[in-house]
């Protein structure tokens, strides 16, 4: 989890490096932020690159990334619904936006690949990521949502150890997800929603079952009214929380029976 919050805005951007090379992105914040992190890293390329959501927080930084020369193989971005986006105009979602940095990225001649539920991914032996979910906002079960709840969600499985990965998930489609038995229990959670209300209910985090939580979010933000449920959820269950406006960068060190945690 990479501290790309800047007060007073929020963002999101996660790093996943493979033992055999391979470096996958999940988001890339909204500023310049991941691009100051790949470079001190020494990170000059990414194979796969997810966009969880057209949101400004989890996809503007691409470009920064691209204009800094790190080479990107494939961004993974589902291109919303127009009316949907348009919905949240002006404060949210930018359909034009979008578009155009859909074409910045062709322009650069990156490969760009929409997400659907069932898609996996095997970056290294024994471990697999996986869409477990992926709607449009407009053909989903639970009728039209906002564009947070058209956030892919993904499930990173390493041996006996697992990460779920939930954008900006909200509170009904949570709550569909928990009824239908999806396969979300994990060991760690990407708190969704930067750990703000409309955030998935406290069904949904007992149905993940987490032992850890990760909060990309500005320190502000996670102290405010908006967070006081979340956490008091995970205050309430002794569930441990790193916020990447307080914590900094997060680095989990993923075994196939266990896990490290690294702050920076």
């Amino acid at each position: 989890m990479i501290d790309v919050c800047g007060e007073p805005y929020q963002a999101d951007a996660h790093i996943l490096k493979f033992s055999n090379g391979l470096v996958y992105a999940i988001d890339a914040g909204q500023r310049s932020k991941f691009t100051a992190y790949l470079k001190k890293n020494n990170i000059t390329a990414i194979d796969k690159l997810f966009i969880s959501h057209a949101h400004k927080d989890h996809y503007n930084g691409i470009i920064n990334v691209i204009q800094s020369g790190v080479k990107i193989n494939t961004v993974y971005f589902n291109i919303p619904n127009k009316e949907v986006c348009d919905t949240e105009r002006p404060w949210g979602c930018d359909y034009e936006h979008i578009l155009q940095t859909i074409k910045f990225i062709k322009d650069h001649s990156i490969s760009v690949k929409s997400l659907k539920a069932g898609d996996t991914f095997k970056p290294q032996d024994n471990m697999i990521l996986t869409v477990l979910a992926a709607f449009d906002g407009s053909n989903t079960p639970i009728g039209k949502t906002d564009i947070n709840d058209t956030s892919a969600i993904m499930k990173l499985i390493y041996g006996k150890k697992s990460i779920l990965f939930t954008g900006d998930l909200n509170a009904r489609l949570s709550e569909y997800l928990v009824r239908s038995k999806y396969a979300i229990k994990a060991d760690i959670l990407k708190v969704p929603h930067h750990g703000a209300e409309g955030v998935a209910t406290n069904a949904f985090f007992d149905a993940v079952s987490p032992k850890m939580a990760l909060v990309p979010a500005p320190k502000n933000l996670w102290l405010s009214d908006r967070s006081k449920r979340i956490r008091d959820y995970f205050s309430s269950k002794h569930i441990p929380v790193l916020v990447s406006g307080i914590d900094g960068d997060v680095t989990v060190i993923l075994y196939e029976d266990r896990y490290d945690v690294v702050k920076k």
